[in-house]
């Protein structure tokens, strides 16, 4: 038994009932779930396929250590529930007592049930292992032991509990847990397979566009709103250029080619390689960072972001993009089919290739890059129009990447 976690846990809860069955909803302290739940991924047992276990899909490590960084943040949470499943023989469904004693709920698996009022809106869901280790050598099938950290097993959101063992101490976090007494194989197996069927993977241009909403200025708030100003510049490169939510206005297909996350992005690369740590600087009002001296060397924006500089990184990327524009002028603006100048290829390659231009001619933090030190650069780039298409430079990274390493070879600079 974890020495920390003291059982019988009462958890407050309201019944739900719905056509798979009857659950309970209610809140638990983030580092108590953490203690006494597990999950088990499917797979084959003894590596043949003909026998297998599990419901749950392989844990992503990336996706964990991203939610380890994201529980700390200031502004985090999880407002949609975790899912869990308990034995009965771990539980007892108690009349609602706010003021119930870790001894009297005890009291409830010692005797018999307690005759509940099935009227009332809450009740107390008590939570306790079962059994004891030394008599776990019963027949197969029959359950002997169950011991504090597998009272609970999670059918979802066993990425967000991993990342939750994570949180600092001292840090509270409460989370909206739903739970299932007694649920089969077969419901644990259908509920997470509805629950991960349904979801529709969020529009990344979207997720930028919500930005806008936040009462703090980080790094993507701040590339976001530069982003519209280029926009809605009329006599700049980028006007109408940019899918805002990721989809062009009717009839403007081969004008608006650019979706509002492929730009913003690159630019928030090139501030931080961890925007939500510096947005949450902001939120606590941290304005003022102490850089490495050379440090925007690697992110070549970040002076500008630290400086609140609006107008100084609009003015770096409009005269880039105004030199790519007047070297390719009849594929940047309408866009001809098959050109990938101004679609995600060519973005994605002319920003990859902005940081060596900065730094060939910006010899200070925060310089603006002219116009004139562009055009010296896209004078010498040996690419004619018609060869900027996708079967030259085909969608993707290794379309990208040529497309960058032709540039920095006409420049005899290296890659």
């Amino acid at each position: 038994m974890h020495n920390d976690i003291k059982t019988p846990i009462i958890l407050p809860v309201s019944k739900v009932e719905q056509p798979i069955g009857e659950f309970y909803v209610g809140t638990m302290d983030a580092r108590t779930l953490t203690e006494i739940s597990y999950t088990e991924i499917r797979a084959f047992i003894d590596g043949k396929q003909d026998t297998i276990a599990g419901i749950q899909r392989e844990r992503s490590k990336k996706r964990i250590d991203e939610i380890k960084k994201y529980v700390n943040l200031d502004y985090a949470t999880f407002p949609t529930s975790i899912i869990i499943a308990v034995a009965p023989e771990c539980t007892r469904l108690v009349n609602y007592d706010p003021e119930m004693t870790q001894e009297e709920a005890q009291e409830f698996f010692e005797t018999e049930e307690e005759q509940i009022d099935e009227d009332a809106h809450m009740f107390n869901l008590l939570l306790n292992s079962y059994g004891n280790e030394e008599d776990d050598d019963a027949d197969e099938g029959q359950t002997t032991y169950i011991p504090v950290e597998k009272i609970a097993f999670i059918i979802d959101g066993q990425h967000r509990v991993a990342g939750l063992e994570a949180l600092e101490d001292g840090k509270k976090f409460d989370v909206n847990i739903s739970v299932f007494v007694g649920a089969s194989e077969a419901d644990k197996a259908e509920i997470f397979a509805r629950v991960n069927q349904a979801q529709t993977k969020v529009n990344q241009s979207l997720v930028v566009d919500l930005a806008s909403y936040y009462e703090e200025r980080g790094p993507v708030k701040f590339a976001h709103e530069v982003v519209l100003a280029m926009n809605s510049d009329i006599d700049g490169p980028f006007h109408d250029k940019v899918k805002r939510l990721g989809k062009a206005d009717p009839g403007k297909g081969r004008v608006q080619t650019l979706a509002q996350a492929t730009v913003v992005k690159p630019i928030v690369d090139y501030i931080t390689s961890d925007p939500e740590a510096e947005r949450n600087k902001r939120y606590k009002g941290i304005f003022g960072s102490r850089r490495k001296p050379n440090a925007w060397q690697r992110f070549i924006f970040q002076p500008f972001y630290d400086e609140e500089d609006d107008d100084g990184l609009f003015l770096c990327l409009t005269n880039y993009f105004d030199a790519v524009k007047a070297r390719w002028p009849e594929v940047w603006d309408n866009a001809p089919a098959g050109t990938v100048l101004n679609r995600t290829t060519g973005y994605a390659a002319l920003i990859k290739f902005l940081r060596p231009v900065y730094l060939h001619y910006c010899n200070e933090p925060g310089q603006i890059l002219t116009r004139k030190d562009c055009d010296k650069v896209f004078a010498k780039i040996n690419i004619d129009a018609e060869d900027i298409n996708r079967e030259e430079y085909l969608p993707g990274s290794s379309g990208i990447g040529k497309l960058y390493r032709k540039m920095m070879g006409d420049m005899d600079w290296k890659p």
